[in-house]
């Protein structure tokens, strides 16, 4: 029904129908108009067509009668009309839910959230691989999309598009990465124990489904031999070889102490007990993140620790560089050693990596005349079975002392350059009979 300008006094007459509603549109304005239900009730309305193919119409309430003088509601009118001649839908924005369904992308952030917020040393990696990196996996699937559209093909095809560049570790890594993101969103959404928590809508972890590349990662085992040690210690010294006083440190710490890389990497001059020789990791900084860990330090490794605090004080040891506060990257020591490596004029020595410098103490302790037992509990690989985990509560540390102190003449030693052919059976010998006739030391069953 139309009438004469919609006026105040024209709208207050308006009789209410007896039953449904009227609708009753502006001569000055078309499309703008006021909607009268049975109940009384008056509303300011608009209807226009979309700028499509089939034209749809649609009707939009801008408020009730009571709340806005005519021409101001007029004026909305118009600010409507003018977004829907750019192609806008204003009343279908206006249907859109409160909350915006949850995105890939917002999962993968709280994901990594999480792991950051619980210290997790693979955070970086994650956010890397699924939000930054160039082959991200955010971009690759589409950011906006929502988690629960994600399919298992489409996994396999991201996995695949690694694996066929020949890089099958990093396939395999991401395969993995995105299983344990939807694992973690599928729990997260159904966890009793927290009062607000995020539901993403994931029934179904499209990852499970995808084969693991059993071949991709192999087991090495590349461990330097003393008369390799002796060389990679003498050439590592800091400003040689392009080594900085941080990498060099990191590369013979893992020798000394054969702690992994990335404790090595965060420890911090707090830490570090020069008077007892002792190196205090907490709890946070182990990788089963249960007990504090507690190594004590070759005297090899005295001065190099002394070095670091003296440069960096109690904070981080091997601190990033910039200012985003985070510690050296294992990356940056692996490559130094590489390059190191790939520059040698004459080939002494076969080709390893950082990590398997935790192998070389494992293994090289051994013939230092360290027992096996205490080896594991040093390296922090003692607490595996139910009796160590729930009810061994002793205290080996005067035992592990004792290792150490073994292990520093041996380090001695082979550094010194005595041809441990000759050196080692009677070394051993004299190890192996201090070692059981210690009285207060409690060997591990």
């Amino acid at each position: 029904m139309n009438m004469p300008k919609l006026t105040k006094t024209a709208i207050d007459n308006l009789k209410a129908p007896e039953t449904g509603d009227v609708s009753i549109w502006d001569s000055e304005l078309e499309g703008f108009g006021v909607r009268i239900q049975s109940s009384g009730r008056k509303t300011y309305m608009v209807r226009y067509r979309l700028r499509t193919g089939n034209r749809t119409q649609r009707k939009l309430t801008i408020c009730r009668c009571g709340d806005m003088a005519p021409d101001k509601a007029r004026d909305e009118a118009r600010k409507i009309f003018a977004r829907v001649a750019t192609g806008e839908d204003p009343a279908a924005e206006r249907k859109k839910p409160k909350h915006a369904p949850a995105t890939l992308e917002g999962m993968f952030k709280a994901y990594v959230a999480d792991l950051k917020a619980k210290d997790k040393i693979s955070w970086k990696t994650c956010e890397g691989q699924l939000l930054r990196g160039a082959n991200s996996a955010a971009d690759y699937f589409g950011r906006n999309r929502v988690p629960s559209e994600i399919t298992t093909k489409e996994v396999m095809m991201y996995a695949a598009s690694f694996h066929k560049r020949g890089k099958r570790g990093l396939a395999n890594m991401c395969r993995a990465l995105i299983s344990a993101a939807f694992s973690w969103a599928m729990k997260s959404g159904n966890d009793y124990t927290v009062e607000a928590n995020d539901v993403w809508g994931i029934t179904v972890n499209p990852a499970v489904a995808v084969a693991k590349d059993q071949g991709a990662k192999t087991v090495r085992n590349r461990n330097l031999t003393a008369a390799e040690i002796q060389i990679v210690w003498k050439a590592i010294d800091a400003g040689n070889e392009g080594f900085s006083l941080e990498v060099s440190s990191c590369i013979r710490l893992i020798i000394l102490c054969g702690q992994r890389v990335l404790e090595t990497l965060r420890v911090e001059g707090s830490e570090i007990d020069l008077e007892n020789a002792l190196w205090h990791m907490p709890a946070k900084k182990t990788k089963c993140r249960r007990w504090n860990h507690t190594v004590p330090l070759p005297r090899q490794a005295i001065p190099i620790f002394k070095a670091l605090i003296e440069k960096h004080g109690t904070g981080r040891l091997f601190p990033g560089v910039g200012a985003g506060g985070f510690h050296l990257s294992a990356g940056a020591v692996a490559l130094a050693l590489r390059y190191w490596q790939r520059d040698m004029e004459v080939k002494v020595l076969e080709n390893f990596q950082t990590r398997d410098l935790r192998r070389t103490w494992k293994s090289r302790t051994h013939d230092a005349g360290v027992d096996r037992p205490t080896r594991d509990l040093i390296q922090q690989h003692g607490r595996g079975d139910t009796s160590s985990k729930h009810y061994d509560r002793a205290d080996y540390l005067p035992q592990e002392r004792m290792a150490m102190e073994l292990w520093s003449d041996w380090i001695d030693a082979c550094l010194s350059g005595v041809p441990m052919t000759d050196f080692e059976p009677a070394f051993r010998m004299s190890v192996m009979q201090t070692i059981h006739t210690a009285p207060k030391l409690q060997l591990v069953a």
